[in-house]
């Protein structure tokens, strides 16, 4: 199905993961996220051998020397380019069953992530890449289909993250509610509604008593190469703290994700602090007003 303009949408295969990495960082954050990345096309390299499929929208015959990108400025078009392509957008999706979300589910296709890059925004690439999703999903035999949105979160401060009211746009609606976690669901035909797996603290939330050290948990995956950066420097910055117990969950395993009920997020004391991926500042100043106590 033909996208804007000289748009292709199509399935990513297995050697084309660079593919898969290009449009998560933006050009100028690429050498400091180098690790994140090669972490990102492990995991999608992984899960694609659990029926994971990504769609990517690719634009060609771009002729502008740069681009206007909000919130970093102007890029090089050759730095957002992989063989002549770029990577304006994809849609991730995976049977729920093998999802590394806390949800489960029965034959529906779960959407992990759809991302446009700036550049392309309100150029109609997410509606296109929503339109082949669905024939995609119905060729497939799933169902129907299923993601995890929110409400009113801002991820970095200027962009609304996996909103709800874009799903709702394509027939999905609110099945189940956590918090800002809506899980969301739309029937083809004869499928069953899915559920959260909801947060299961290692002990029961109390008090810290003075002498005791604060309990955080931060949740991270390879599926995001910012997710790798939060964890980076949070271990780098508070590993010393003495007041403060820091560990780091790795949720690219969904026997993981099964057993605590949470793959992006921070916890504290045994109590959820952020149930998606936070940001640094999030992060940062979330442990810093505890490790003032």
């Amino acid at each position: 199905m033909a996208g804007p303009q000289r748009m292709e949408i199509r399935e990513l295969r297995e050697n084309e993961l660079d593919l898969a990495v290009l449009p998560c960082v933006d050009p100028g954050f690429r050498r400091t996220l180098k690790q994140g990345m090669v972490l990102r096309k492990e995991f999608v390299k992984k899960m694609m051998r659990m029926r994971l499929s990504m769609l990517v929208a690719l634009e060609d015959g771009v002729k502008k020397e740069k681009m206007d990108y909000p919130g970093v400025g102007k890029v090089r078009t050759k730095d957002l380019s992989l063989q002549g392509k770029i990577v304006a957008g994809l849609i991730e999706y995976v049977p729920i069953e093998k999802t590394s979300f806390p949800v489960e589910g029965k034959n529906l296709a779960f959407i992990d992530c759809i991302w446009v890059i700036p550049p392309f925004w309100r150029k109609k690439v997410a509606t296109n890449l929503m339109k082949n999703f669905f024939e995609k999903t119905h060729e497939q035999n799933f169902s129907g289909a299923a993601v995890t949105a929110y409400q009113k979160e801002s991820w970095w401060g200027f962009f609304d993250y996996m909103p709800s009211w874009f799903f709702q746009k394509f027939g999905f609606r609110q099945v189940e509610r956590n918090g800002n976690s809506i899980l969301m669901f739309k029937n083809y035909k004869d499928a069953q509604s899915p559920k959260f797996i909801l947060y299961q603290p290692k002990s029961t939330p109390k008090p810290k008593q003075k002498s005791e050290r604060t309990k955080a948990e931060l949740f991270w995956s390879g599926q995001c190469p910012y997710s790798w950066w939060v964890k980076k420097l949070a271990e780098k910055e508070f590993h010393k703290i003495s007041n403060i117990e820091l560990n780091f969950v790795n949720t690219d395993d969904r026997t993981t994700v099964k057993e605590f009920g949470i793959n992006f997020g921070l916890t504290i004391n045994g109590k959820i602090i952020y149930n998606r991926m936070p940001s640094w500042d999030e992060v940062r100043k979330a442990l810093e007003s505890v490790a003032s106590l």
